[in-house]
């Protein structure tokens, strides 16, 4: 739980860092500025969502869903959350652009995160199956 806290840390300081460099608008980057209190936030925040994966991620330990369920259920899940994040800061003023900004952000978000893991677990595979084969 702790890895996938510090994970969550990586991926939302490097969130963090883009939105920052983006926001400047035309000026330098020299010129953008947080305050600690913002950073020290998103920095828990991060942590926070790492682990929230972790936790979601138990939908994959259901063993009579397809593969397509998990993942379709861990999505909407994950999403439920990061929308209600996002509206959390956004004071719970809901607009469509806020869902649709959040969902773009979420499906970027997810993709990174579920994309390396699978990544990771289709490398271990594809290593044990060679392993397997050499062993004939």
């Amino acid at each position: 739980m702790v890895i996938s806290g510090l994970v969550g840390i990586g991926i939302g300081m490097i969130w963090m860092a883009v939105d920052l460099v983006l926001s400047v608008n035309g000026q330098s980057v020299e010129n953008a500025k947080m305050f600690v209190s913002s950073f020290l936030f998103w920095l828990v925040a991060s942590f926070l969502i790492g682990v929230f994966f972790y936790l979601a991620s138990w939908i994959f330990d259901k063993d009579q869903w397809s593969l397509r369920k998990q993942v379709v259920v861990n999505f909407f899940v994950c999403f439920a959350a990061w929308l209600l994040l996002n509206l959390y800061l956004n004071n719970w003023q809901f607009s469509w652009t806020l869902v649709f900004s959040a969902f773009a952000s979420f499906v970027i978000m997810y993709v990174i995160a579920y994309g390396l893991y699978f990544w990771h677990l289709w490398k271990d595979v594809k290593k044990i199956n060679q392993r397997l084969e050499n062993s004939k």
